[in-house]
């Protein structure tokens, strides 16, 4: 289950989870320790990637508000919308199996760092290339970039957590809406169940 909190259970001086709500969810991942960030033509390139996923994102996430002033149209737009849901249900169903999307992984992150739990990790200190999934409906990856500043072997794996690196201020505005609308429908959830 997802859940975004300001927990305080990893905190380390330099945790950049220490900053701001934090999202936590399972969503696949995987990781390559690298030598060096990209150019920066292609950084570039890959922050523009981001915030193109993460609007992508955030259109696929919000719901259709009804009209009062014309509720058969309100209506009619339901329709088309749970329509248009349901297909891209299908297409994303189909092309994570077309896709060989990486496993899902115990994750944390926020705008400024990530963190995870698997049965490795890499090397505290390294440069890591990451490619998180943070949209279910939408079979498409995030590149992320960090370094690693803390690693720790538990009971659950290995937990690595990364301070990111590279990304612009686009991405890190767009992944503070992201959490905040998750952790604002979440807290919605519980009080309705209240």
């Amino acid at each position: 289950m997802a859940r975004a909190t300001t927990d305080e259970r990893h905190m380390t001086t330099d945790n950049p989870l220490n900053e701001g709500l934090v999202h936590e969810d399972d969503l696949p991942l995987a990781w390559t320790e690298v030598e060096d960030l990209p150019s920066e033509q292609r950084l570039a390139a890959i922050n523009v990637s981001n915030e193109a996923l993460i609007r992508a994102c955030e259109g696929l996430e919000e719901s259709h508000r009804p009209s009062e002033e014309s509720p058969e149209l309100a209506h009619e737009l339901a329709r088309v919308e749970a329509k248009l849901n349901l297909v891209l249900e299908l297409l994303g169903d189909w092309l994570r199996v077309q896709g060989g999307q990486p496993e899902p992984h115990r994750v944390r992150f926020n705008a400024q760092g990530l963190e995870w739990w698997a049965g490795q990790g890499p090397g505290p200190g390294g440069l890591v290339r990451v490619e998180l999934h943070v949209c279910p409906s939408f079979p498409r990856s995030m590149t992320l970039f960090g370094r690693v500043v803390a690693r720790q072997e538990d009971a659950d794996g290995v937990r690595t957590l990364l301070a990111f690196e590279g990304l612009s201020e686009a991405v890190r505005d767009g992944l503070e809406r992201m959490i905040f609308r998750r952790h604002r429908r979440e807290v919605a959830q519980r009080r309705g169940k209240a």
